[in-house]
Order: structure tokens, then sequence, then C-alpha cells
């Protein structure tokens, strides 16, 4: 079964919590979102529930428990530790918040979108997530995006690192 590294923009989409992209873009998010739901894909999280945290704060389960994005939320937190649907990672923190499996180099990519100058320095758990998988297992898990612009900017740097990304929406934004 295949594994993937979730961007909370994803279920969020899916939602349509987005009015910048286009329904062919929350259709594809939904499929994605739905493939997880019936077991086809296993989601990778960190052990100390970073990604819990930042999926529980950006998604509202509140009195919507049948919207796609709350269905997401709540099959993770059912499924959290059974290892055939979520695999939880350790990752290693420095004191300075830099993660041990963050490339050494990344501090120094750039990019020529004025908003997307520097990597964002929320999106770096994301990146250390997939080098721990690829190193603990031997294969990898994407990053899965729905159209964020400031990762396509880095795309060259990540795929030099030998971080997968799948983009379901690659043309808008």
């Amino acid at each position: 079964m295949p594994y993937s590294i979730v961007d909370t923009n994803v279920p969020l989409i899916a939602a349509g919590h987005s009015d910048a992209l286009s329904e062919s873009c929350r259709s594809q998010c939904v499929a994605y979102i739905e493939r997880i739901l019936c077991g086809e894909i296993s989601l990778v999280i960190d052990d100390a529930n970073e990604i819990l945290v930042e999926y529980g704060n950006n998604i509202d389960a509140r009195n919507r428990s049948t919207d796609i994005d709350c269905l997401f939320l709540i099959h993770l937190f059912d499924h959290q530790f059974n290892p055939d649907l979520v695999r939880r990672m350790q990752l290693i923190k420095r004191g300075d918040d830099h993660y041990e499996d963050y490339p050494d180099n990344a501090g120094n990519w750039t990019s020529e979108i004025p908003r997307c100058e520097r990597f964002d320095p929320d999106d770096k758990k994301w990146v250390a997530l997939a080098v721990r998988f690829k190193k603990d297992t031997g294969t990898d898990a994407p990053i899965v995006n729905a159209a964020d612009r400031c990762w396509l900017a880095f795309e060259p740097h990540l795929a030099a690192a030998g971080i997968k990304q799948e983009f379901l929406c690659r043309g808008e934004r």
C-alpha cells in the first residue's frame, strides 16, 4: 500500500475552503482524501503529533462531522496507531527548531517568487518527515499538495534532496 504525507491544504481544499481554486481541483482533492478514507493510501505523520496539531488547528470539526476535511481528521485520529493506515515516524528536533532530517543545505534555498523567497519554516516538518520515512523504510512517501506556489517554487531543491512531491492541481495558483 502506498504511503503519503498530506499537506493541510489538501483536506481544506477538498472541503471547499478556497475560492481561488477550480472545482476540478477541489474534486481531485476530494478523490484523494476518499482514497485515504477507504484505505488505499496510508498516511505518514510524526510521533510527536506536530502534524495532528496542525490539522486540528486548521480543520474545524465542530458540527461538521460529515464534511470531507472532518472525515479525514476523524479517520486520522481513529487510526493513528494502526500501522496499516497510519505510519508514525520519529522526528528529532535540535534545540534551534531544526529537524535532524531536514536537508543541511536547505537554509540556502531561495526562490524567484517574492512571497516564497525562502522556504517556509512551518513546512520543514513535512520535508523532514519525507526524509525520515525514506531512511527508515527505503521507500518514498511523497508530500501531497493541492496547489501551493511556494512548494512548486522549491520543487527543484526538494527533488535534488530526494524528496518526492505530488501536486493534485499543479496548474493552479
